[in-house]
């Protein structure tokens, strides 16, 4: 049997959203007997896994390549970012080398990963791009010997990445955009992502339960934000927005998957926010889960998405969503978002303020929102992706 090769990004990156779209491509490409073997070349994070359920994908025995507790640092911190670099770009790419010998075909599930392209022993490799931030990065000035490097690895991985033999991309604005990078997009494949049916089915009572553990009055207006708090996710906006709607009503924000930098802290602090502030910074799938059902909107005013999972997450929660429509976002949340376009908090002020009063419309935004939500099923991402794949054996 065609063997296939999964290639995840490493669990100690702790990026929740890779390793969903990880565990969710493998679990559904088995389940949908695609005619074809699955196997992984490495664990996958567990914060995309329910605690309860006790499965995990994979199995790697090597240090560098298994769960991290992010409280016991397996180095000092001065060492953590090198330890880093040396499995993302040695250790890894050594076992890549040794694990292609056994596959027809390898698929590098985030861009990220794409150096890893040039260690598949000649097999078609397909690489999923969900964003081109890195070249974004390059050319942006750099001012540090960090920067420097980091950009050295950046450049070689972007190299890589136009020597892989197909792509799949979440939104057509992204294949617009990788097209024009790669001055063609004959090789491109458009599958959308998925959203977890758990979503849709959240017990009742997790409203209340969320807002007794985050310390949040039942009567509050809460804003919430889902994802890292990295430049282009525009966090400082959406603290100036939730510190206007305290001069009308009592908002808190909740802020899920992600750490506050110190900037972040300290305008937090200036604005007289940090009692009404909540943070999840490692939240699992059930407390990400409780989180939609806490919050009253979804806040989300990045300034750069090649998809937005908060979005379709949101929809299925029965929440409604609050966009800048970057990038993918206007693709992805059609007419079930309210888009506000530029970076003054008061319009976004504004679009709150009219989903807070205007009962009949929040309600239409959330039943177009539950039915758009789903339109995006892990089943379909997997059956399109495994199209992608007999194209190529």
């Amino acid at each position: 049997m065609t063997r296939v090769l999964l290639v995840p990004d490493l669990p100690l990156e702790r990026w929740p959203s890779m390793d969903r779209y990880a565990h969710r491509l493998h679990d559904w490409l088995e389940s949908t007997d695609p005619g074809f073997e699955v196997r992984l070349a490495a664990s996958i994070g567990d914060l995309t896994r329910d605690r309860s359920n006790g499965r995990t994908s994979g199995g790697y025995p090597r240090w560098w390549a298994q769960e991290v507790d992010p409280l016991k640092l397996v180095l000092p911190g001065p060492l953590h970012e090198p330890q880093r670099y040396v499995a993302r770009y040695v250790l890894y790419p050594w076992w890549l080398r040794r694990e292609a010998k056994r596959a027809q075909l390898v698929h590098i599930l985030d861009h990220s990963y794409a150096h890893m392209v040039t260690r598949v022993q000649r097999r078609p490799a397909i690489v999923t791009v969900h964003d081109l931030m890195p070249v974004i990065i390059l050319r942006s000035p750099t001012d540090g010997w960090r920067e420097g490097v980091r950009n050295r690895f950046l450049r070689g991985t972007l190299k890589a990445l136009r020597l892989a033999r197909a792509y799949v991309v979440g939104t057509e604005w992204l294949k617009r955009e990788l097209a024009t990078w790669l001055g063609d997009d004959r090789r491109i494949s458009v599958v959308p992502f998925g959203v977890d049916r758990a979503f849709f089915s959240e017990a009742p009572t997790a409203r209340i339960r969320g807002r007794a553990d985050w310390r949040i009055p039942d009567d509050a207006f809460v804003v919430l934000h889902v994802g890292s708090t990295v430049e282009r996710k525009n966090v400082p906006l959406v603290i100036h927005t939730v510190a206007r709607l305290r001069a009308e009503a009592d908002a808190y924000l909740l802020q899920v998957g992600g750490r506050f930098s110190n900037d972040q802290q300290q305008l937090i602090e200036r604005l007289g926010l940090k009692r009404f502030v909540r943070t999840a910074p490692l939240a699992d799938e059930s407390t990400l889960r409780r989180a939609y059902r806490a919050a009253d909107v979804l806040l989300f005013p990045s300034l750069y998405e090649g998809f937005g999972y908060p979005v379709i997450e949101a929809f299925a929660s029965g929440l409604p969503v609050v966009t800048s429509g970057a990038g993918g976002l206007k693709e992805v949340g059609g007419d079930a978002v309210v888009v506000v376009e530029g970076r003054d908090p008061g319009a976004y002020v504004e679009a709150l303020e009219s989903l807070s009063d205007d009962a009949l419309r929040r309600e239409e935004l959330v039943e177009r929102g539950r039915a758009r939500a789903r339109t995006f099923t892990w089943q379909r991402t997997a059956e399109q992706t495994a199209d992608v794949y007999r194209s190529l054996l």
